[in-house]
């Protein structure tokens, strides 16, 4: 039995999601160093689609006697790129930009924490990787 361990979905959706949190810090650092541009309008990716899409289960999960029979094995996360949107109802200000320092500053703490939740995930998955091949030698 032949195994990838660098090909799981898991692994996959890991990856999309530290991604997509690497563009939502390049977004928010943009919002910060644009916070004096006049007619700035704060902007932002969304979360909620992203974990949906990365998430979704398998619309047709089948059991089958040989890999061919089943051709949604072969399903792969689509490196999307993240959709970009202008926040809408925030406060602006005289010269039309709403850009707010402490949103701009808790949209970097939640990023920096799954940035950390995401690695851990991968640690783990590495130390369970190795972990078998260590006791697959001993063993």
């Amino acid at each position: 039995m032949k195994l990838n361990f660098l090909e799981d979905r898991t692994m996959e959706a890991m990856s999309s999601y530290l991604t997509r949190l690497s563009k939502r810090q390049q977004i928010v650092a943009s919002n910060i160093a644009n916070i004096d541009t006049p007619g700035y309008k704060t902007k932002d990716i969304s979360f909620h689609a992203t974990l949906e899409q990365l998430l979704a289960p398998n619309p047709l999960p089948l059991r089958t006697a040989r890999p061919e029979h089943n051709p949604m094995a072969e399903l792969r996360f689509a490196p999307v790129e993240p959709d970009v949107f202008e926040v809408p109802g925030l406060q602006t200000r005289p010269d039309r930009n709403n850009v707010e320092l402490d949103r701009e500053m808790l949209k970097l703490g939640q990023t920096s924490f799954g940035y950390s939740m995401m690695i851990q995930l991968l640690k783990g998955k590495f130390r369970t990787i190795a972990t078998s091949i260590n006791e697959g030698r001993t063993g």
